[in-house]
């Protein structure tokens, strides 16, 4: 959608397969990038002794469409992981699918290639965006490097790249109390990675004052001024919302966001919204209102509305109706007019109705229902 909220394109995968909703990538070259989970059967008894005939492993596809949604790229992870490079996790198979590839990001690399996070596998992988080869793997069983600072992340989440191969992600920390012999708990971390001699060096790391643990979800994000947005996605354990935290350089708080008890945010960021001329001045609304408020009814409505405006003395009034976004719906002057009738068109949503006279302004809300 565009900032008014009109679809500009839908967008599927392709080739019988169906895109998971953990995240995609709307290129500025008009390029989609999308992935899907791909179920397939796997004899795990040739792995491990207690494994099954006809067992289920999810592994990934990968695909990126130019703008008239061709297929450019496809990727399946079935060609590059094998589930007996990764002993420490075949204990979790089960009877049931098995979640070998669990991927929850992906990331474009400062070199135009792939990045992916593997849950499952608390790994990293980046990923030839032409051969498909596998270019390198950052933690997990199967790392390439070594951290010659830092315990090894695990169960992240969201991998962004920053630029001179340093990387940063959200440390979910699974298994973190394994590593540092004290509670589990989640961080933000940065690292630089050393494609020399292969070694892994945490440049910064974030973790809350309540030292939150977040089994699940979460994300950072580093802002143009240098400071972080870090999202503590799933704090249900300690009967908490999402902690949305801005810290400075200095790790220092700079903004703040709680979320009720059991509303959980998998990924935040920090934008600049630009709406067109018809935005609506908050300050405006936060002023002197003189005019006196306009009854509506029914409210909320379906096609048809009707304004009440007899409290405001009989002048020249001007109602303007606006959508959540700003955007002016509707503009009319009425002269000595007590009562006006609205038939409209208007999306469901929350809407402002604006009426200005010589005496000053007011606001109220109405609702469009289905």
């Amino acid at each position: 959608m565009d900032s008014l909220q009109n679809i500009v394109d839908s967008v599927y995968c392709q080739n019988g397969y169906i895109a998971d909703n953990h995240d995609f990538l709307a290129l500025n070259s008009g390029n989609y990038v999308l992935f899907a989970y791909d179920i397939r059967p796997y004899a795990t008894d040739t792995i491990v002794p207690n494994g099954s005939q006809d067992q289920n492993i999810q592994g990934l596809t990968i695909q990126e469409l130019d703008n008239d949604h061709n297929v450019l790229f496809e990727w399946s992870s079935f060609d590059h992981f094998y589930l007996s490079n990764y002993p420490g996790i075949l204990n979790s198979l089960g009877n049931n699918t098995f979640d070998f590839l669990h991927c929850n990001a992906i990331e474009i690399d400062e070199d135009g290639n792939f990045l992916i996070s593997n849950r499952t596998l608390s790994e990293i992988t980046k990923i030839n965006r032409i051969t498909g080869e596998i270019i390198w793997r950052f933690g997990g069983e199967q790392s390439d490097f070594i951290f010659t600072n830092d315990y090894p992340f695990s169960k992240q989440h969201c991998i962004k790249s920053l630029d001179s191969n340093r990387y940063l992600l959200y440390d979910n920390g699974n298994l973190s109390d394994l590593y540092t012999g004290g509670i589990q708990r989640s961080r933000a971390v940065e690292y630089k990675l050393n494609l020399t001699d292969f070694t892994a060096t945490k440049l910064w790391e974030y973790v809350h004052p309540d030292s939150l643990f977040t089994p699940s979800i979460g994300s950072v994000q580093r802002l143009e001024n240098g400071n972080t947005l870090i999202n503590f996605g799933n704090n249900q354990l300690i009967n908490r919302g999402s902690v949305i935290t801005e810290v400075n350089t200095n790790n220092e708080i700079v903004f703040e966001l709680e979320l009720e008890n059991g509303q959980n945010v998998y990924c935040a960021n920090k934008a600049n919204w630009n709406f067109d001329n018809g935005t609506l001045d908050l300050n405006e609304m936060a002023g002197p209102i003189n005019a006196g408020k306009p009854i509506i009814y029914p409210n909320p409505s379906h096609s048809i509305f009707h304004i009440n405006i007899e409290a405001l003395k009989d002048v020249k009034v001007n109602i303007q109706i606006l959508s959540s976004n700003g955007r002016v719906m509707y503009d009319f002057d009425y002269n000595h007019t007590k009562h006006i009738e609205v038939q409209h068109h208007f999306s469901p949503g929350s809407y402002i109705v604006k009426c200005t006279n010589d005496l000053g302004t007011s606001y109220t809300n109405f609702v469009v229902i289905p």
